[in-house]
């Protein structure tokens, strides 16, 4: 079961680094982790949907419902972008120095 939710999040991970990216670029590091662990996953599911949408019969297949896909999405991304933006933000102070949190 859990190797569905590790692929489905694999299929929804390029959606939600590309808007974090995004994110990040404008935004700044810290906002960059905000939209990456909230608002970048929406985006993530939104593209799966579009682009994806007749995958869902093999998540259905195994009894996951979108409601289930989503709350396991958001436990990945975020035991996965605590420690890498933490690390980022670690390397980035050592390289730049104080980061601003604006």
């Amino acid at each position: 079961m859990y190797r569905a939710h590790w692929q489905f999040y694999k299929t929804i991970f390029p959606f939600v680094a590309a808007f974090s990216i995004i994110g990040i670029a404008f935004l700044g590091m810290y906002w960059g982790f905000v939209i990456f662990a909230t608002f970048g996953l929406f985006i993530g599911f939104l593209g799966f949907q579009f682009f994806y949408s007749n995958q869902y019969y093999f998540y259905f297949n195994l009894g996951l419902t979108k409601w289930k896909l989503l709350r396991a999405s958001f436990l990945i991304n975020l035991f996965i972008g605590i420690p890498v933006f933490s690390l980022l933000i670690i390397f980035i102070s050592f390289i730049i120095g104080d980061i601003q949190i604006t």
